[in-house]
């Protein structure tokens, strides 16, 4: 089903010839998009599933189809040195017309008046065309650098977002010139970060060397801008990887969607529930993120490594096969599509596969990996002896992570559980983030219950599903005591990841969290809490807005952009909980505490 209130905004065209134009439609169509991001009841098509239509011709049919959004933005700059001319128009995907289009003739140096009125017009006619969304007084705030800089910096984000090494040591130089003019400019440190990171990622640069490299650079920005919703990301995945305190984690993350809906953030908060072990909840905002941004391939590679978890291998392989169809460079979905191939009883065909990749892959072990496993599996001794040491002298080099990790699999695969359990031990010690990975791996399974693995598991991840007895449930329902013990889980819960925030949240999702099917959530909330499920969550999201509405910071908002920071997404649903459980309207409340 398709939302109303949803939209795409394609690449704007540059009709001038200078390519300094193309940086400054490139950039303005991302900031549009980010902007109208921030609009909490609106679903907005993320960066990389838009700009996948650039240069391209498309139907609104085609793009109804393809980003599943019901309205859609393109338009066109035409640049002079005195003057601009943008011309957007909106369409409606399901009947196929233009029901607004404007032209907007101004001076090439107000650019941030410029992106602000477009995407403030841009949010008015939408409203007027699909019904009520809350609109801020600014969506763009206005970036305290000159001009001249801030087009340079749009030069930097056309190279970093080429999303290639060459592209990208471009990027961090155009980005490491404008620091040296505007060091108090947050955005260029928070790229090169992006850069360092990507290629660290992807292999393009030894990991431990670009997260070293990215890491001032990150810090300066956080100094800079602490709130914004990019800095909060990076901290979460700093307290995941490199701290193992996934409370913070989750705490970071969550302020992050709060100030803005991206497709990479429900991404990370997937990341966190699959280190977990809660692999429905993981797939809950795996799903939000693909919504977003359908052609995201590192989406659609998720999607696959979540259904290897659940060691569905069949359904894994095309989302891997698409991630690459996307990205033929990503470096993670071929691990996935031969060891799925392996585990799902075809160790020939794995090992014929491991043995033509090219490319990345190959630099980053996943071909010896791949191919020692499948020798374990092959039962062809002397052949998987000699990857053993061959992934065994990369444990002095960059590649460390990735030869533990193949050296672990293998071990398990030939039943060796002690040796699993010593080299995990020693990537434990050694603080290796792959030891979050390992948690919920199948070909683990057999490792999953000595004594020693489960300790280094629940040091790393204390609140650890894979570690909980799982419950066979019976056709009645919850007993008085496991609502009581439940009932204390789900308060705990809610409180840890602030579940209430997400407008979308479902008792479906609430139920992921728990690890119990929806219908016993329901009976546990009714006998438990005594609510409903819009009851329960609305209870959450009222106290959350009585604590917001009197906060100094606040104050400069209104009483429906706090209701909506706080997890409603309706006016008239917002009013209605709010008379009920406080027996008052949020007007008169805030009059009485603001008199007190």
């Amino acid at each position: 089903m398709i939302k109303n209130k949803s939209i795409a905004v394609l690449p704007f065209v540059n009709l001038s010839n200078n390519i300094d134009n193309e940086y400054f439609c490139d950039g303005l169509t991302e900031e549009i998009i980010y902007a109208l991001a921030k609009i909490k009841d609106l679903v907005v098509t993320s960066r990389t599933s838009s700009f996948y239509f650039k240069n391209k011709k498309v139907t609104a049919n085609e793009i109804r189809e393809k980003l599943r959004v019901a309205t859609f933005i393109e338009g066109s700059v035409r640049a002079s040195k005195k003057r601009m001319r943008i011309t957007v128009q909106m369409i409606d995907t399901l009947e196929d017309f233009h029901f607004w289009s404007e032209t907007f003739d101004r001076n090439p140096d107000d650019i941030f008046e410029i992106q602000d009125e477009i995407s403030l017009f841009i949010a008015e006619k939408l409203r007027e065309h699909v019904g009520h969304i809350e609109i801020e007084d600014k969506l763009v705030e206005p970036i305290d650098v000159p001009v001249n800089i801030y087009r340079e910096y749009l030069k930097g984000r056309y190279y970093l977002m080429k999303l290639d090494y060459d592209s990208s040591l471009k990027a961090i130089e155009i980005f490491k010139s404008i620091i040296k003019k505007s060091p108090k400019f947050a955005n260029p440190y928070l790229d090169i970060n992006q850069a360092y990171t990507f290629m660290g990622t992807m292999g393009l640069l030894p990991a431990f060397e670009a997260f070293q490299k990215a890491q001032p650079f990150f810090e300066k920005a956080m100094s800079l801008n602490p709130n914004s919703s990019r800095v909060q990301l990076n901290l979460s995945w700093i307290e995941c990887w490199q701290n193992w305190n996934l409370k913070k984690a989750f705490e970071h993350a969550n302020k992050a969607l709060e100030i803005q809906q991206a497709d990479d953030i429900y991404l990370t908060i997937s990341n966190f529930l699959t280190v977990e072990g809660k692999l429905d909840a993981a797939r809950n905002y795996l799903d939000k993120a693909l919504q977003l941004d359908p052609y995201a391939a590192i989406n659609h590679h998720y999607k696959g490594f979540l259904y290897y978890l659940q060691e569905d291998y069949s359904t894994a392989i095309p989302f891997l096969k698409k991630a690459l169809e996307l990205d033929p460079m990503l470096p993670f979905p071929p691990i996935y599509i031969g060891i799925c191939l392996l585990m799902s009883g075809k160790p020939n065909e794995a090992l014929t596969y491991f043995g033509s990749l090219e490319g990345v892959s190959v630099k980053d072990l996943t071909k010896l990996g791949g191919k020692t496993m499948c020798y374990a599996k092959l039962n062809e001794t002397e052949k998987c002896n000699d990857g053993l040491k061959e992934l065994e002298t990369y444990l002095t080099t960059p590649l460390v992570d990735k030869a533990f990790t193949f050296l672990i699999l293998v071990n398990a695969l030939l039943g060796n559980n002690e040796k699993v359990v010593d080299l995990v031990t020693q990537a434990y010690h050694s603080r290796l983030p792959l030891i979050l990975l390992l948690n919920p791996s199948p070909i683990l399974k057999p490792v999953k219950n000595h004594k020693g693995f489960k300790e280094i598991m629940l040091k790393a991840i204390p609140d650890n599903v894979n570690y909980k007895q799982k419950k066979k449930y019976k056709q009645a329902l919850l007993g008085t005591d496991e609502i009581k013990n439940y009932s204390k889980e789900l308060e705990l819960i809610m409180e840890d990841y602030k579940l209430y925030l997400n407008p979308d949240l479902s008792l479906k999702d609430l139920a992921s969290y728990l690890e119990l099917p929806a219908n016993y959530v329901s009976q546990l909330l009714n006998l438990g809490f005594q609510k409903n499920f819009s009851e329960y969550v609305n209870s959450y999201r009222v106290n959350e807005f009585k604590e917001r509405i009197l906060l100094e910071e606040n104050k400069g908002l209104t009483i429906m952009a706090v209701a909506y920071d706080s997890g409603f997404n309706s006016k008239t649903v917002f009013n209605t909980f709010f008379k009920k459980i406080e027996g008052t309207t949020p007007n008169s409340y805030l009059r009485s505490n603001q008199a007190n």
